[in-house]
């Protein structure tokens, strides 16, 4: 596991240790690896879990050793990504940015399962991600 005061804030985000993409402010980036959560749509799964008064999800997914439950805040792209078992994601503030500066999360490769597994892993979060997406937009369209 990958330690926050550990890191290197003068590397290059891409250039770290295990490098499986990374979110600053709204921007998300996603290697092949995790390739498979690219493009959901993040904005609004958060959005409409919010205006439904349900932003803490539960999902039951499966990354390769049976159903497992996770539960995240919709908000929060860092704990959905990290919910891969192979996956932390490390906090981006730079100490030293200026008063206008973001911040954001680096996914990176802890070892747990191999790269195979994580793009598996990935592929059923995304499944669950689109599964749950679909009903809070049928919740919201029903008013």
């Amino acid at each position: 596991m990958h330690n926050n005061e550990d890191y290197d804030y003068d590397t290059p985000v891409e250039e770290t240790p295990g490098y499986l993409g990374h979110r600053f402010d709204e921007f998300i980036v996603f290697d092949e690896v995790l390739w498979p959560l690219a493009g959901f749509d993040f904005p609004e799964y958060a959005s409409l879990a919010d205006e439904l008064d349900a932003l803490q999800r539960r999902l039951e997914i499966d990354f390769g050793d049976g159903p497992k439950v996770i539960s995240f805040d919709a908000y929060a792209i860092h704990e959905i990504v990290a919910s891969i078992p192979s996956v932390d994601a490390i906090y981006d503030c730079p100490p030293d940015q200026g008063p206008a500066g973001g911040s954001g999360h680096i996914f990176v490769f802890n070892g747990v399962q191999t790269l195979v597994e994580v793009t598996v892993a990935a592929k059923a979060l995304r499944s669950g991600l689109n599964s749950d997406l679909t009903a809070l937009r049928a919740e919201c369209d029903a008013g």
